[in-house]
């Protein structure tokens, strides 16, 4: 009950009224800030952990690739020497 007696006590009554109202609402801004940050926190963690699965998925399929063998020939082609030149001529 508000203090007073007539219009000092409609007056209280106005004051602690709007007080609680005003209350209720920065309770109900502040519930919905908390709300939002776990919500936002939680978007993060999920970003972290798939970054994370992707980073691996990717260091797996980096370890399974082998080096390629290189193809080798069955004979190896020689190749045609150059005939000396003659510095002189027997004719």
């Amino acid at each position: 009950m508000a203090p007073g007696q007539g219009p000092v006590k409609i007056a209280a009554a106005l004051a602690i009224a709007a007080a609680g109202l005003g209350g209720g609402f920065a309770y109900k801004k502040f519930r919905t800030y908390l709300s939002e940050k776990k919500l936002r926190r939680e978007r993060e963690e999920s970003k972290k952990v798939v970054a994370a699965k992707e980073q691996k998925a990717a260091r797996k399929r980096s370890a399974q690739k082998r080096p390629r063998a290189l193809k080798k020939t069955a004979t190896k082609s020689k190749r045609k020497q150059a005939e000396p030149k003659a510095s002189q001529d027997l004719s």
